[in-house]
């Protein structure tokens, strides 16, 4: 966490009163940090901010440089990684001045596919929402949830199964969608939690045995000590130094993944989906860009409640991307509704995870705008 790549996380979370003495432009700066915090797709960080500071607002924009080609064929994952960022800043706003205007702009599913085509820099980015800042409202008493922005972390680690969510925290996930843009499904019962955790053993073999999957993983799985600024070193997952460097190199075709690393791979995330005491999928009314949006809001919403109270949170992206499955996924839950964010969790089994660092990230200058896009 000392070393560069990490500096984002170490921005002072202001109290009213601090806040209230900042310019303008130093506050919107700063909800755009509060973005920058959030969880996104193999830690691609594809959110973008152009801060206009004389009409005080942001305009938030998807970097589709930034949508991975293979697992994310679609967009969707990256998309649902900008709806956490607006919901961070809607949380900030909530708690520093007030409720927030976020004006969600339509966008047409092929406005957000993978760019490919370098030569039409017009298409790179693309315009998704605008943050207004508004100063005469009065401020929410949702500080706990503000803080575990700042904490917040993505934890691939195994959960104690007997410790259960207590029911006031699931009502309160419950709340956190609207039951018709999104809605809260939760699996309990070990008849369905074997079931997806089979999806996710089967989904993380065809990654390993896939060529074109594992090389654009193994881009994104990195070594613990790496100094970049994007991907996901390997302690996120529990590996050792070791094993961190073997799983980058024999993903990206640089060697032979050992038998031992790619049965760990493979059954990592099956296990901590039939181990865990709180599987949570988000399902939506139509597979479109508005709602992915808010498939990532609320999540990011349950995300923060359930930090806020010491329960540790791991997301499962993959299967979601996967047609057959995603369509089983509806069979299972007993709805016609489309699944867009799967998620497990629970309390850390073991104490010395919590000692896992944060996703690195871009310095904050990376993800601005000097210009509005054309």
């Amino acid at each position: 966490m000392e070393k560069k790549n990490y500096k984002p996380w170490h921005i002072t979370p202001y109290t009213r009163d601090q806040f209230a003495q900042l310019g303008i432009r130093e506050k919107l700066l700063f909800f755009c940090s509060l973005g920058h915090l959030a969880p996104n797709s193999h830690n691609t960080q594809p959110w973008r901010f152009f801060i206009d500071h004389e009409q005080s607002f942001i305009d938030i924009y998807t970097d589709r440089n930034f949508v991975l080609p293979i697992s994310d064929v679609v967009g969707r994952q990256a998309v649902i990684s900008l709806g956490c960022a607006i919901e961070n800043m809607a949380i900030g706003a909530s708690y520093l001045t007030g409720i927030p205007n976020i004006e969600t702009l339509y966008q047409k599913k092929k406005s957000v596919l993978p760019f490919i085509n370098q030569r039409d820099k017009s298409e790179r980015y693309v315009l998704m929402a605008r943050f207004y800042y508004i100063t005469k409202t009065s401020p929410l008493p949702i500080e706990h949830l503000y803080k575990a922005i700042f904490s917040r972390k993505v934890m691939r680690a195994e959960f104690n199964p007997q410790l259960r969510l207590p029911p006031v925290t699931i009502r309160k996930l419950e709340a956190a969608t609207d039951g018709k843009k999104t809605r809260l499904h939760i699996i309990t019962d070990p008849v369905r939690k074997f079931s997806i955790s089979e999806f996710q053993g089967q989904a993380d073999g065809f990654v390993i045995n896939s060529p074109r999957f594992s090389r654009e993983l193994g881009k994104w799985l990195l070594q613990n000590d790496t100094d970049s600024p994007l991907g996901m070193p390997g302690i996120g997952f529990g590996l050792m130094d070791d094993e961190a460097i073997r799983i980058h190199r024999g993903l990206s075709g640089e060697s032979s993944l050992q038998p031992e690393d790619n049965l760990k791979f493979a059954l990592a995330g099956k296990f901590g989906i039939e181990k865990s005491p709180f599987i949570g999928c988000i399902t939506i009314p139509k597979d479109e860009v508005s709602y992915w949006i808010e498939a990532g809001r609320s999540f990011e919403h349950m995300f923060l409640i359930m930090e806020s109270q010491g329960i540790s949170v791991a997301i499962h992206a993959g299967i979601v991307e996967v047609p057959l499955v995603n369509r089983l996924f509806g069979v299972l839950l007993g709805t016609l509704r489309k699944p867009a964010v799967l998620f497990r969790a629970g309390i850390l089994k073991n104490e010395k995870d919590k000692n896992r660092p944060h996703s690195p990230r871009l310095p904050i200058e990376d993800v601005l705008l000097l210009k509005r896009p054309s």
